[in-house]
């Protein structure tokens, strides 16, 4: 078990600070998605968007697309359907980045613990001084 020091408390409060800061905004982000998607105006926004991509893939628009398969925005679908599974891959992978970067700079501020032994390499440039 890891030593209880002051820098293990301090990463370990802003890790839980972190991970309720992204829970919270993608609690957040789903009900913005889920209010204003499911609209009937964000609806017909969604259709008229696929109906220019079907026109765009025929050719004659500036570029071919291909026509989005699913019948409503994907932020929404995203977020409705698959919240449960966007929440762990952030969560993991703000885990990772999180706990790098409090190595990185644990390490920055602690300093290293080993100390090289320059004795030795300061004796041998003064004897090849000496030679030369």
């Amino acid at each position: 078990m890891p030593k209880l020091s002051n820098s293990n408390i301090v990463i370990g409060v802003l890790y839980v600070a972190f991970l309720f800061v992204l829970v919270t905004l993608l609690l957040i982000a789903r009900q913005r998605a889920l209010s204003t998607d499911s609209s009937v105006a964000s609806q017909e926004n969604w259709q008229d968007w696929r109906a220019e991509a079907q026109r765009q893939q025929e050719g004659t628009g500036p570029v071919s697309r291909r026509v989005p398969k699913s019948s409503e925005p994907p932020s929404l679908v995203l977020l409705r359907d698959h919240f449960a599974t966007s929440l762990a891959i952030v969560l993991t992978l703000s885990s990772a980045l999180f706990f790098t970067i409090a190595i990185m700079v644990r390490g920055v501020f602690v300093g290293p613990s080993f100390q090289p032994d320059l004795s030795d390499r300061a004796s041998s440039e003064r004897e090849l001084r000496k030679r030369g």
